[in-house]
């Protein structure tokens, strides 16, 4: 069993860093911000400044736990290529059958404008794919890469599941509206944004909330079940994101539809529907592992599998 001093750990971890990549992304906007003459503005550069800094944190966590590439998830160049090119239609699919679920049930409705122009909604299409993967990348790297194997070395699989998926879906929602005007900022300013972003956690959709942490938890899992597979992690978020971006501006919500209350207020498009939803293939993916690992346990001894951690 693992020490309750082993999971806090773990569980604060991931929190600090996050903090202090928020706090440092604060402190250095604003001369970045008067050395480029506010050529970005100020509530874009802490965001990504944050977002930079979060990625880059993932080399001393990969070199404090001696992470090694198979560690995170990733095999050969061609391999890697291979699972993402696998993962996009299988992430696209997925997520095609509930957008088509939102339609069905008129959460949201064909915007025929919309429709009406191919060749840009084409373009959309593909520029969603595009920002797909670049997120996708992003994010897989960071949570179901090092975070990921840094967790399940230091507390188990099953903790490394649990926690990184709540910070992913914790981080969608750290965000602020604060957009100063360049007049207005000064040395201060990036605090307050990074303040005012903490201070809007307490009232995030928990609908939104519970989909992305569920979402994550299917994505976990996926590693779980593919040791070396983060891959098919990448494309299938990638083909999530497309397919999201292209519905929303292929349709329009119906906010007083009766089955409304199925999306919440993050984007329209997730919800307890796609909670439900990843439930269900979370299910089957973890039978299909213990199923799996069945006969491999029972060919070990018993002595290797008392000493081996959940």
């Amino acid at each position: 069993m693992l020490s309750l001093r082993i999971v806090s750990s773990a569980v604060l971890a991931p929190l600090l860093v996050i903090l202090l990549c928020a706090s440092l992304a604060a402190f250095f906007a604003y001369p970045i911000f008067w050395i480029t003459d506010g050529a970005i503005g100020f509530h874009t550069l802490v965001n990504r400044s944050g977002h930079l800094l979060l990625l880059l944190s993932i080399i001393p966590a990969a070199k404090f736990f001696s992470l090694r590439r198979p560690d995170i998830g990733v095999g050969t160049k061609s391999e890697l290529s291979r699972q993402v090119a696998v993962g996009v239609p299988l992430g696209a699919a997925m997520l095609a059958l509930h957008a088509l679920a939102l339609i069905a049930l008129d959460v949201r409705e064909i915007d025929m404008d919309a429709w009406s122009n191919a060749h840009r909604l084409g373009m959309t299409a593909l520029k969603a794919l595009g920002i797909g993967l670049v997120v996708a990348i992003i994010e897989e790297t960071i949570f179901r890469g090092v975070l990921f194997a840094a967790l399940r070395k230091a507390a188990g699989t099953l903790s490394a599941v649990a926690i990184s998926s709540f910070y992913f879906a914790l981080l969608h929602f750290l965000r602020s509206d604060l957009k100063p005007a360049a007049a207005d900022v000064d040395w201060t300013t990036g605090f307050r944004i990074v303040g005012d972003a903490l201070a809007t956690l307490p009232t995030l959709d928990p609908s939104s909330f519970l989909a992305l942490f569920l979402a994550a938890v299917f994505l976990a899992w996926i590693r779980v079940a593919f040791p070396l597979g983060l891959g098919y992690c990448i494309g299938i978020h990638a083909g999530w994101v497309c397919v999201i971006k292209t519905t929303k501006a292929a349709t329009n919500g119906v906010p007083n539809g009766y089955w409304s209350f199925l999306t919440g207020s993050y984007d329209g498009m997730i919800g307890y529907l796609t909670a439900a939803w990843m439930s269900a293939l979370i299910v089957l993916l973890v039978i299909r592992i213990r199923r799996r690992s069945g006969p491999e346990k029972d060919r070990r001894s018993p002595g290797r599998l008392a000493k081996e951690p959940i």
